[in-house]
């Protein structure tokens, strides 16, 4: 019988699931209280976050949302981390929390609704940044309009050179006439 609060977590993990970019599915065994509420903090400045869930509220979830392909990674103590504003930094924050002593066992992921291996980080992680795809936007559609700004400014000083030019002219023309 499914209580309030299951229905409750279900509905919770439903809504992250619908709203993630990427879903990494982690063992946290053998961490401390301490060195979780680290790793949530680092999430959080890369607008993650990271929850402890049971997996067969989380296979319910993946359900209603069409992410079953996540219940093979669903066994055993589950964390699940996630990223809901920028994927590849959520990944950098995990792999630099595994620098340290302990570690989090990463059993793999979603990115979108694909399902990747343990090597979710390391793949994830070399994706550009949302500054950096924004930069690249960015100078892409600049670009062109700094060439056509270059070209116009480029004519306008030629038709100025062209118009001095022919005051030059017509100005010794004028003095002598006058003199």
């Amino acid at each position: 019988m499914a209580t309030q609060r299951k229905i409750e977590s279900v509905a919770d993990l439903t809504d992250k699931l619908e709203r993630t970019q990427l879903t990494v599915v982690t063992d946290y065994r053998g961490l401390t209280v301490a060195e979780i509420t680290d790793l949530r903090r680092r999430l959080r400045e890369t607008g993650a976050e990271l929850i402890v869930a049971k997996n067969t509220l989380t296979l319910r979830a993946a359900k209603e949302t069409g992410h079953t392909a996540i219940e093979p990674l669903l066994s055993g103590p589950t964390a699940l981390a996630f990223a809901f504003k920028d994927a590849s930094k959520t990944a950098k924050a995990i792999n630099d929390f595994n620098k340290g002593p302990k570690k989090l066992v990463v059993r793999g992921g979603m990115l979108g609704n694909t399902l990747m291996g343990p090597n979710v980080l390391e793949q994830v992680a070399t994706l550009p940044t949302r500054e950096q795809v924004l930069a690249q936007i960015v100078g892409g559609v600049s670009a062109p309009v700094s060439g056509v700004v270059g070209v116009l400014n480029a004519a306008i000083t030629n038709v100025l050179y062209v118009l001095q030019a022919r005051i030059d002219q017509l100005q010794p023309a004028d003095e002598a006439a006058a003199a």
